[in-house]
């Protein structure tokens, strides 16, 4: 791994590998605001630029901005005057953080919310994953797991969501409304939904299904208009 942190104030043409992996270690830890020495870069494919456009602060990188990622990817080095491009050199790398992210302290059931005492946040070497992993506490603690998590397995995205206020069996009121008339069943959510939501909902009596919207975590208002 080749990890830049200090560059002769002079480049040479044989030195410009180490310039171009300066200013993508830079790149990288402005875009996760952290310090270039937590990033591990291995240069893959390399441009022949000239040294000149170092020296006078004429190259940048121009990465994806929508989906910024870290892992195997190719970049550009763009050659700019005076805020003119003149020229994009490709640039092929492998790049890793060490990042502070979300690890099960334990074995974590489906349904859990997760609580300091089920979760650590560790450092760890993060790379193609970083778009899944949960970078932020707030993002984990006090959500709830949709699947079983192993222990010292990284938390990803699709792993917890916001605790519903109704889980599917829960009992709930089925509030039928026809043009004013209101009619109240005995139901059962059939999904799981935020109040706002709309879930299905089943009467036990008729097995009849409906979709509403979930009022509060006691009633379901069915419209059959």
């Amino acid at each position: 791994m080749l990890i830049i942190s200090i560059l002769p104030a002079m480049l040479q043409a044989s030195e410009t590998d180490a310039a171009q992996a300066k200013l993508v270690v830079e790149y990288f830890a402005q875009r996760l605001h952290i310090s270039m020495d937590q990033i591990e870069l291995e240069l893959v494919h390399t441009s022949n630029i000239d040294p000149i456009h170092f020296q006078n602060g004429q190259i940048e990188i121009k990465g994806g901005q929508r989906n910024f990622n870290l892992g195997h990817q190719t970049l550009w080095m763009v050659h700019k005057v005076n805020g003119v491009i003149k020229k994009k050199y490709p640039i092929t790398i492998d790049v890793y953080a060490n990042l502070l992210v979300p690890v099960a302290l334990q074995n974590i059931s489906r349904l859990d919310i997760l609580t300091r005492d089920l979760v650590v946040i560790e450092q760890k070497r993060i790379g193609r994953e970083y778009r899944r992993v949960l970078i932020n506490a707030d993002q984990v603690y006090d959500k709830m797991a949709t699947q079983m998590i192993r222990e010292g397995r990284l938390i990803e995205r699709n792993m917890v969501r916001i605790p519903p206020d109704v889980l599917m069996g829960d009992p709930l009121q089925i509030v039928l409304n026809d043009h004013g008339l209101r009619l109240e069943l005995a139901g059962i959510a059939k999904e799981e939904g935020l109040i706002g939501e709309v879930i299905r909902v089943q009467c036990p009596a008729t097995r009849k299904e409906f979709r509403g919207i979930l009022e509060n975590s006691k009633e379901v208002m069915v419209s059959l208009r």
